[in-house]
């Protein structure tokens, strides 16, 4: 028996079609293989806790954190750090809107600004202490490469959800 690998399975199918002698074996032993889209189908497959599925019903945005096996006090840190980053983003909207709102003087338009970028600067404090915090108690748990990793992919930006 011939060993081949490939990484697209059309091409398997493509040069086994073209290899194995005509034959009504060989070409039951074909037909027997997955087609490409069934192989494609299998490998995305995702599967769900019964936890993360209720969750998702819920329409919680932090439901991806309640779903990890991350432990109790990692998750609370990750849902604070997420939560901080909402708030910054949205007053990153609010400067924004400020700064092409012509119906404002310039004076009260620079008093806003001030006053946003304060609290922007207050914020990303809180997320910088709220994230040292988190690698510290990750240290102290001694948690996995694997563990501290997730925490990471679960407070990235990508996954903020306003």
């Amino acid at each position: 028996m011939m060993s081949l690998s490939f990484r697209n399975p059309a091409d398997a199918a493509t040069l086994l079609q073209q290899t194995l002698p005509n034959n009504p074996q060989a070409a039951e032993e074909i037909t027997a293989l997955p087609t490409a889209a069934e192989q494609m189908r299998q490998s995305v497959e995702v599967l769900l806790s019964p936890e993360a599925q209720k969750a998702a019903k819920t329409g919680d945005k932090n439901a991806d954190i309640d779903a990890s096996h991350l432990p109790d006090r990692i998750k609370e840190q990750l849902k604070m750090i997420r939560a901080i980053q909402e708030r910054i983003a949205k007053r990153m909207q609010d400067m924004q809107a400020f700064m092409s709102d012509r119906s404002l003087s310039p004076k009260m338009r620079e008093g806003k600004m001030r006053q946003l970028q304060m609290e922007i600067m207050a914020m990303t404090n809180s997320l910088i202490q709220a994230t040292n915090d988190l690698n510290q108690a990750m240290q102290q748990m001694k948690l996995s490469l694997a563990d501290r990793t997730l925490a990471g992919t679960l407070v990235s930006p990508q996954n903020l959800q306003s």
